[in-house]
């Protein structure tokens, strides 16, 4: 069906200075205090045999989140610590009263200690000394005073047209959720007038206007969702509770929750700065079996019963992991993998805290608790977010993702709840824009050998690395299929074994090498003995990146491009993250002039029935089948990947722009700011572009001229060279990048807010001028210089900076609601547009109309109209692109240079649906993988030959 309005989930804030809501008590965490505590205690690591993941700062979010889940007048808080800057937000809500200083004070001295007296209890059990001497730091404390903190009364106002300070975007949807919970906000899902009957509900345990047959009679399902807070770390969040049951067939509760999330946002190049509140409704899964990850952090929401506790209490987050104890020695444990519980711990005196390792155990245990001694229902203590592969076997019957259905249902009842606070955003309006034809998946795997040669060279080389015949052969029958070779995977040996064979084709020549994997994809050896873990890391990727370099060898004469699949584990198939050998690898590959892609083993079949779904006679055999598929789509995508993408090959949209006004010989240039932390430590720009006559992009780093896609990735995989370029270096560069692609023809400029604008400010929405290009506010460039340059600024839902939505028809969203794909236009500003995909082929099953909660119709295996509703089925949520052309020339069609850029969406050789940014941003994206961590790039002093 087709939708030519979408409503985003967003309300524009109006001015409620005058309510009570607005009215806070701020406090700074004193200097006097931050100070002793980061000179004396809280230090960065640096004693011997220190790890680098045991570097130290205050305590204060921990300390922070048992203040707000005891004390619920507490609205949000900060844990820096800086000077100048908010640390606690205390709602004033009409009591004069200030915040009790003598109670914050101890609960600062005891949650600092617990949290001192935890990382050290931590220590011990790992065989390493104390991290934190208490001693000083309780000579410290003792310091503390009720005296030193200040309150300072404020006023949130965040109306059309104010300046907005920084604090108020975090205090407003704090807030507004406050003030949701305490006025007993509910939604009501499904309609007694209209919604389809039933016999009763599997789906909840919700209060509902009848969800069971009376007197045999047939009743509609309604449902009734209330909702509490979580202290979420970004934003305010909101949880529907009690949580939901789904009950399967055999009787086995899955446990879950909406949730829904607030945050303030604003547009550029507005008229009148309108700040809006962005919602987003979203789903928590709980745990009910046995949870364990060794290698992550395990989630976890504490329902703390406070003294002081009402509606509007937090539930606290915490986490917990698996310990491993000292090296060589069995002491693992399931322990707390932050602070917060042993802060609450001392600060509490709280009985219902659990055990970590009883909760791993069996998380529905305190869910659920069942009832007391009195009989009455207990309290829930603890709730184990769901997430797939948290334990063997713990899949969960419900779905994952929200319906559209579900977004206008919950939406549509907080807009009036809110009244007084914002206004519903107005609806976008769709863009009429050429239609695109969607290639099949073979079709995407046949690859233009003419275009491969422009952009890899006349003769390139192709190694496949395997150890299973399987993959061996589905990565021949791949290669053959993309590249028309006269290469018969079934002619080959039952073990893999070595051979090479060079292919003459009319547009370039191939050589292929197939040989065994064998120890090259194994786990790196990692001397325990080393105590830095960069030094660990580097000694074992040393020696494997001989092997690598042994096992290549250099190109051969006149090998142009050089190309290296390896079959590979996945990162879960590793004793750790350290064993993993891929950057290795791919380092050793890089110094031979290769690039590399992998690819997986063969999957084992799947035993059993998903959780809640009904079981088939030929499951086996199905799952035999998809097995099989699986393996042959995997070795697909990997070589279309390693010789389609890796080469930087685009296909351009056969046409741009409008249905109105459609844009012919357009160039695109996309700018991009790599950053990586931790090993991978950098901050780099580089640019890609595309012109409409040549089939792949090229590639512009620091220090170099314009390279092909594949030259780049090698040059960039081996960078050793300065890796963190200054904030003017950046500008300059792109300036450069801007001038040189500037040829007096139209060429559109892409970038991404969230990755570009911290390295150029004048990109930031209260910087950015209409029709002025500037990476520095104060040094703009020439416009008379670039008549062809058109800039489209993209923003994603990254920190929520664009809304959820929803798309309807001319009858309203009442009618029906679903999912849209197009160009959309906003109704307050002609620049700025949105942009939604089509809906791919691999999305969720379920219905954009139907429900967790309400029935709907809908067709069954016999193709017959029945109410079915959408529990169990996964619902795909499309992401909205924000598209803001702030450059124009004088009689541009914005609508246009906007569709553009939607349309370079799809204009990737190897992916069928549209990408999440247009091409040249999302080739700039992945190259920024390649750049690898700085230890992998030591000079090696060992001959090859050892």
């Amino acid at each position: 069906m087709r939708y030519d309005f979408l409503q985003p989930l967003s309300l524009v804030l109006q001015s409620f200075a005058d309510h009570d809501l607005a009215k806070y008590w701020a406090c700074e965490f004193p200097a006097k205090w931050a100070q002793p505590l980061r000179e004396h205690v809280f230090r960065p690591a640096t004693a011997e045999g220190e790890a680098d993941e045991e570097k130290r700062a205050i305590p204060l979010w921990a300390v922070n989140s048992a203040i707000a889940a005891l004390m619920p007048q507490v609205l949000t808080h900060d844990a820096r610590a800086r000077r100048g800057e908010m640390w606690l937000a205390w709602s004033a809500n009409a009591d004069e009263k200030k915040p009790d200083r003598a109670l914050l004070v101890e609960f600062v001295k005891g949650g600092l200690m617990a949290a001192a007296q935890y990382r050290n209890d931590l220590a011990q059990r790992r065989g390493r000394p104390p991290v934190i001497d208490t001693a000083v730091l309780a000579g410290i404390l003792d310091t503390f005073s009720g005296q030193d903190l200040t309150f300072t009364r404020k006023t949130l106002d965040l109306g059309p047209g104010s300046d907005p300070q920084s604090a108020d975007y975090t205090l407003v949807p704090h807030a507004l959720a406050t003030h949701l919970c305490l006025s007993d906000w509910h939604v009501v899902h499904g309609d007694p007038e209209t919604g389809p009957a039933c016999e009763g509900s599997t789906a909840g345990t919700g209060e509902a206007g009848g969800t069971d047959t009376q007197d045999g009679v047939m009743v509609r399902a309604v449902h009734t969702t209330r909702w509490r807070r979580t202290a979420a770390r970004d934003g305010a969040e909101l949880v529907s509770w009690p949580p939901y049951v789904y009950e399967s067939k055999g009787g086995v509760r899955y446990p879950w929750s909406y949730t829904l999330r607030m945050s303030v946002q604003t547009r550029s190049l507005e008229d009148t700065t309108q700040p809006r509140l962005h919602v987003r409704v979203g789903m928590r899964r709980w745990a009910r079996y046995n949870v364990f990850d060794a290698k992550r952090a395990i989630g976890v929401h504490l329902f703390s019963p406070s003294p002081w506790a009402d509606a509007s209490s937090p539930f606290g987050l915490a986490s917990m992991a698996w310990h491993s104890g000292p090296a060589g020695k069995k002491q693992g444990f399931m322990g707390w993998a932050n602070d917060l519980v042993p802060t609450l711990t001392r600060l509490g005196s709280f009985g219902f805290l659990p055990d970590p390792a009883e909760l791993a155990s069996k998380p529905l245990d305190f869910l659920e608790p069942g009832a007391g001694d009195d009989g009455l229902p207990q309290e829930p203590v603890a709730g184990v977010p769901y997430r797939p592969g948290l334990g063997k076997n713990t899949g969960h019957a419900v779905g994952d993702g929200v319906s559209a259905k579900d977004k206008w249902r919950i939406f549509s009842q907080l807009v009036p709840a809110l009244e007084g606070f914002a206004t519903v955003d107005e609806p976008h309006v769709r863009v009429p824009i050429p239609a695109r034809t969607r290639l099949t998946a073979e079709e995407l795997l046949r690859i233009d050998r003419s275009a491969l040669a422009a952009a890899a060279g006349a003769r390139i080389e192709i190694v496949l690395w395997c150890d299973t015949a399987t993959m061996r052969d589905e990565a021949l029958s791949a290669l053959a299929l993309a590249l028309d070779l006269p290469l018969e995977a079934a002619d080959q040996p039952e073990q893999v074994q070595a051979w090479q064979q060079v292919y003459t084709l009319p547009e370039l020549e191939v050589l292929v090498r197939v040989e065994p994997v064998g120890v090259i994809a194994d786990d790196l050896e990692v001397n325990e003995k080393l105590k830095r873990r960069n030094d660990r890391l580097k000694d074992a990727g040393i020696s494997r990146q001989v092997q690598v370099r042994s096992r290549l060898g250099q190109p051969a004469s006149g090998v142009t491009s050089r190309f290296v699949l390896v079959e590979m584990r996945g990162a879960d198939g590793f004793t750790s993250a350290d064993h993993d050998p891929k950057m290795a690898v791919r380092a050793g590959a890089a110094g031979c002039g290769a690039v590399t892609q992998n690819l997986l083993p063969p999957a084992a079949a799947a035993s059993g029935a998903s959780p809640g779904e009904d079981e088939d006679d030929n499951e086996g055999t199905q799952e035999e089948q998809k097995s099989a598929k699986s393996q042959r789509e995997r070795a697909r995508r990997a070589i279309s990947d390693l010789l389609i993408r890796q080469s930087g090959l685009i296909r351009h949209p056969n046409r741009q722009g409008t249905t109105a006004h459609q844009l012919t010989d357009v160039a695109c240039l996309g700018l991009w700011v790599v950053r990586r932390t931790g090993d991978f430590k950098a901050v780099m720009p580089l640019a890609v572009a595309s012109v409409p006559d040549r089939p792949h992009v090229m590639v512009r780093l620091p220090n170099a001229g314009w390279l092909t896609y594949h030259q780049a990735s090698v040059q960039l995989a081996a960078w050793s060279s300065t890796r963190t370029v200054e904030k003017q270096e950046i500008q300059d560069f792109f300036a450069d990048c801007v001038t040189e692609s500037c040829d007096g023809g139209d060429l559109a400029l892409f970038t991404l807010a969230q990755n570009i604008r911290s390295a150029c400010p004048a990109l930031t929405n209260p910087n950015l001028v209409a029709d002025r290009l500037a990476f520095h506010p104060d040094r703009p460039l020439d416009t008379e210089r670039y008549k062809g340059l058109r800039h489209i600024r993209l923003r994603t839902n990254v920190r929520d900076e664009s809304a959820q939505h929803f798309a309807y028809g001319a009858k309203g969203p009442q009618d029906r609601v679903g999912v849209g794909g197009g160009v959309w236009a906003s109704g307050g500003n002609d620049r700025l547009f949105f942009a939604t995909a089509d809906k791919p082929k691999t999305a969720g099953p379920g219905s954009p109309g139907g429900s967790r909660l309400e029935w709907h119709e809908g067709k069954n295996r016999d193709r017959e109209i029945v109410p079915k509703i959408d529990t169990c089925k996964d619902v795909w949520n499309p992401q909205l692109l924000e598209l803001l052309v702030a450059v124009k020339q004088p009689d541009d069609p914005a609508e246009a240079w906007a569709a553009l850029a939607h349309q370079r969406r799809s204009a990737a050789a190897h992916f069928a649906d549209p990408l999440t940014l247009p091409i040249e941003l999302h080739l700039a994206y992945k190259l920024g993988s390649v750049l690898l961590p700085s230890h992998q790039l030591e000079p090696i002093d060992q001959p090859e030959s050892s």
